[in-house]
């Protein structure tokens, strides 16, 4: 009897536990095979709950609450189905076979990822290149994130500065070079997990016109994201050792509103290289109100206060001294290892957005969006003192070893102090400290940063309207205002007095309108400030034209762009154009998309993309030395010429950069195999290309000068073409097989004008002109012979063949090898030009007598291929389900055979400025290329928990 009433009583209890609890369930098939699909995501959007289809294409849900829900199914190449379902009391609801329609334009929306190696990129140093990481479930698009991305290599080789990432309408690419600072939200992977719109390449979008290498749009409701709790923690060998992640979500609640935060840490104390370190917190907050069916308004933002230091590239000199790991950025101060090289930022973005259902086939979206905050990067500076770094080139064995009185003895000594004694092989902050307290003066040294602070104003709008069952309009207009202020600041004193605002190696003085004697403490500006004051807006309109066999988009834009700079220090070099507002240059441009859908059948699809365009010049491209003037490449320019001056007209150079690119591919969709083949072609003319540096140069009395400025190169013409294969095969119900190739070639496609811009060589007062630029080593800017050299972009090739099995437990294990090829040096330009091979005299320019050796020069301005290498990647990981818990674990191991070998990049120093100096092998290995070594072996471990 006990048994049987406690037997009765669980029964009871169970019922009432299940009661008003439902399974939902369904199958999804393609609409146009009849075919079941595997892999598609399906959400309830209520609760955010996400289930995969499986190998027939079915799926369930279980436990469901009474309520009304919305079961959107979506997928890589599929468009979006949604259907509405009312649970009450029934035990089961079966949804039956659910049709989706394959669609090729949806074939590159995915996720975003970024990598720790990306965000700890110095965006000064050619590594800045690593491009903005795509993934999603197309095979190509995530091979080339998470397997060939790893080690640098880009989609089709595009900067970083042809991605346009927009939140709400907000663009985030910076005006001073047109790339974007991930950091800025780094961190929060549960905001940015699926943006509402990735496209690659010049395909259309759904909400702006869009750049060459496309565009990653994120829309930041509550209501669009997974609802409830998701905890996180992953330890790696990257950058940062540990993360933390929580992110809470009410999802849309009855009263209309939904609220959401996430917050997020990224620490190592130390990271895989030597003397650096990361500290990165991150925030997100978002209050949304839905009205009514019509209107709903969306206040957000986010951060992310980040402090982390660099690593230096080195000259293999110093690795084969040092080892991969050497960075020279670092030294011991009182027992711990401090860093000159730290990056810190904080540039809060807020947002209000309002969202406008006018009808049920038109649409508004508008944001206000405010960002704000600062960018600075330390280093030392130092006034008549000697260079603290230790691979400066005096500081080098082989300094040593090409001294007139070099002695054998004293090399092997200086090489065995590098590798013994880390007062030599490091910054020996300790006779810093000492040298500055031992002047009664102003300091020898102090740690500075170079500042800038951002205020952006930004006003965009969207109009999307179904006009008809076959046609859509899209229209947007985009207007942003940036006020940049660029400084230089003293951090520390390093136990100095004050430091001083002139050039001592000029004997100049930075600010006419203060006190030579001034004395600049912590805190405080110097040597440069300047303000830029830019303005750009941008309509376009798009429509879209859908037919049984053909879809064809067309779309257009319009740009204006404003800048100005305005000086806040009159700089003694040029006192009529450092100080004050300059003239403000102006530009207007258009652009055109076109895409042609050719639908074969159900299977196999032809797409054609085609793009022309232009864009204005960013501000560092219309400012070469903004730092010190205004002056610009149009501007009047006077030189020196066997001891007299000429002023020479540049003439008509700062114009807008154009984009010639299309794209044809071939997309098959078979129930076990998908495939993608492509061919694109893309021209870039007048672009333009700049870099700081010393260079060796003769003067016109054909002695040596050693000069610091800007590099500078416009009417720069550069080509890429390739082809691009991605099959993804279902071996079995379990394994899958994937291949991907990626082949290009691109280089530059034309001679371009090369000038340098300096501060080291001015016309003064007495000889003319007062306060005026001068080029040097000619007489006028002139060519710099580059066509068909290699664009240093990354490998030019990838290849990658990987193998993947889906246990129906819920755990997978896959393996990929990837094939790394034609990755070549960055060239140094001036090394192209003919004054390379010359030098002034009282005469007039006369060649080097070493000139005549075609085969000696050929070998001096050959351009380094890096070295092809392999990379084997493995992962791994499971997920759980407790009820309405869910957890996960997953595993990635990196360049599992620890290769060492592989350069991810690398550049030509300037330094070595003609050909006697560039011939010395002693100067070819102070002055030598400078690389970055892969880090080796590295692995992330990632651990989550939802409900």
């Amino acid at each position: 009897m006990d048994k049987l009433l406690l037997s009765m009583a669980i029964s009871v209890m169970m019922s009432v536990a299940l009661w008003g609890q439902t399974r939902i369930s369904g199958v999804v098939k393609d609409a146009s095979t009849e075919k079941e699909v595997y892999n598609l995501s399906v959400i309830l959007v209520e609760t955010g709950e996400e289930v995969k289809t499986d190998r027939i294409g079915y799926f369930q849900f279980v436990d469901v609450e009474t309520g009304t829900y919305t079961v959107r199914v979506s997928g890589v190449g599929y468009l979006t189905h949604e259907q509405e379902v009312v649970v009450s009391n029934e035990p089961r609801i079966d949804l039956g076979e659910m049709k989706i329609v394959f669609n090729p334009k949806n074939e590159e929306i995915g996720i975003i990822t970024l990598t720790s190696d990306e965000l700890s990129a110095d965006e000064s140093s050619s590594q800045s290149a690593a491009g903005l990481l795509q993934s999603s479930q197309d095979v190509f698009a995530s091979t080339a994130a998470f397997e060939l991305g790893a080690y640098w290599f880009k989609v089709r080789g595009y900067d970083n500065k042809y991605n346009d990432v927009f939140f709400n309408g907000v663009r985030m690419n910076k005006i001073n070079n047109d790339r974007v600072n991930f950091g800025d939200w780094g961190g929060l992977n549960d905001v940015t997990r699926r943006p509402a719109e990735q496209t690659l390449g010049i395909e259309p979008s759904q909400y702006v016109f869009g750049d060459v290498g496309g565009v990653t749009y994120f829309d930041t409701r509550p209501s669009m994201m997974r609802k409830g709790t998701s905890l996180a923690y992953s330890f790696t060998n990257r950058s940062y050792n540990q993360r933390v992640l929580a992110t809470y979500n009410t999802g849309l609640m009855d009263n209309g509103w939904a609220f959401m935060a996430s917050g997020a840490r990224r620490w190592a104390e130390e990271g895989v290289i030597d003397g650096t370190f990361y500290d990165s917190w991150a925030y997100f907050f978002a209050a949304e109100k839905k009205f009514n069916d019509r209107h709903s308004i969306v206040l957000s933002g986010f951060g992310s206060p980040t402090r982390r230091s660099t690593n230096s590239p080195n000259t293999q000199e110093v690795y084969d001294l040092m080892g991969k790991d050497y960075n020279a950025y670092w030294g011991w101060q009182d027992g711990e290892k401090r860093s000159e090289r730290i990056r810190q930022f904080h540039q809060p973005l807020f947002m209000l957005t309002h969202h406008f259902n006018i009808s049920n086939r038109t649409n508004l979206i508008t944001t206000l969006g405010y960002q704000f905050g600062k960018d600075s990067r330390s280093r030392l500076d130092w006034h008549t003192a000697n260079n603290p770094s230790p691979t400066y080139y005096r500081n080098l064995p082989s300094y040593y070893a090409q001294l007139d009185d070099a002695n054998p003895e004293n090399v092997a000594e200086i090489t065995r102090l590098w590798q013994t004694d880390q007062t030599v092989s490091q910054i020996d902050w300790t006779d810093i400290y000492n040298q500055n307290r031992n002047r009664t003066g102003a300091a020898a040294y102090v740690l500075a940063a170079d500042v800038n602070e951002d205020q952006i104003m930004t006003f965009s709008t969207r109009l999307q309207s179904q006009i008809m069952s076959n046609f859509k309009l899209t229209a947007g207009l985009n207007y942003q205002n940036t006020r940049s202020e660029y400084y230089r600041e003293v951090l520390d004193l390093l136990g100095g007095n004050y430091f001083v605002n002139n050039n001592a190696f000029q004997d100049t003085r930075y600010n006419m309108d203060e006190d030579e004697n001034r004395q600049v403490m912590e805190g405080d500006k110097y040597q440069y400030n300047y303000i830029i004051n830019h303005q750009r807006g941008d309509a376009f309109i798009q429509g879209e034209y859908t037919s049984t066999k053909f879809d064809v988009t067309l779309g257009m834009k319009a740009a204006y762009t404003s800048v100005n700079r305005d000086g806040k220090y009159r700089h003694e070099q040029y006192l009529d154009r450092s100080a004050g507002k300059s003239e403000t240059y102006d530009f207007v441009d258009w652009g055109s998309k076109l895409q042609v859908l050719y639908k074969l059948n159900g299977r196999n699809f032809f797409q054609l993309n085609a793009m022309y365009a232009s864009y204005a010049p960013t501000v560092d491209e219309i400012f070469p030395n903004a730092r010190s003037n205004d002056y610009t490449i149009d501007n009047y320019v006077a030189v020196k010429r066997n001891g007299a001056v000429e002023t020479l007209e540049n003439g008509n150079n700062l114009k807008n950069s154009k984009i010639l690119s299309t794209d044809l591919s071939y997309i098959l969709r078979a129930p076990r195999v998908k495939g993608r083949l492509t061919g694109f072609y893309t021209r870039f003319f007048d672009e333009y290309e700049k870099n700081f540096g010393y260079i060796d140069v003769t003067d016109g009395s054909g002695g040596q000068e050693n000069l610091f400025g800007a590099e500078y190169l416009y009417n720069v013409d550069k080509l890429f073409f390739g082809g691009e294969f991605a099959l993804e095969a279902q071996l079995t119900t379990t394994l899958t097989l994937s291949a991907v190739a990626s082949v290009g070639q691109y280089t530059y496609d034309n001679n371009p004008t090369y000038q340098r811009f300096s501060d080291s060589n001015f016309i003064d007062g007495d000889e003319g002109t007062a306060g005026q630029m001068v080029t040097f080593g000619s007489t006028s800017p002139e060519t710099a012979y580059m066509e068909n050299y290699r664009l240093a972009v990354g490998p030019q090739q990838g290849f990658s063949l990987g193998l993947e099995y889906r246990a129906p437990q819920y755990w997978w294990i896959g393996a990929t090898g990837n094939y790394l090829a034609a990755n070549y040096l960055d060239i140094a330009p001036f090394k192209r030009t003919s004054s390379f091979l010359t030098y002034e005299t009282a005469s007039g320019t006369q060649p080097y007598p070493q000139s005549s050796d075609e085969a000696l020069v050929r070998s001096l301005l050959e351009q380094q291929e890096l070295s092809s290498e392999f990379m084997l990647n493995l992962n791994a990981g499971k997920t759980f389900r407790f009820g309405k818990y869910y957890m996960g674990i997953s595993a990635n191991v990196n360049n599992v055979l620890d290769n060492r070998d592989y350069v991810t990049g690398g550049f030509e120093q300037i330094r070595l400025g003609n050909l006697p100096e560039a011939m010395d092998e002693g100067n070819q290995s102070m002055f030598g290329p400078k690389y970055w070594y892969d880090r080796g072996r590295s692995y992330f471990i990632n651990v989550f928990f939802r409900f």
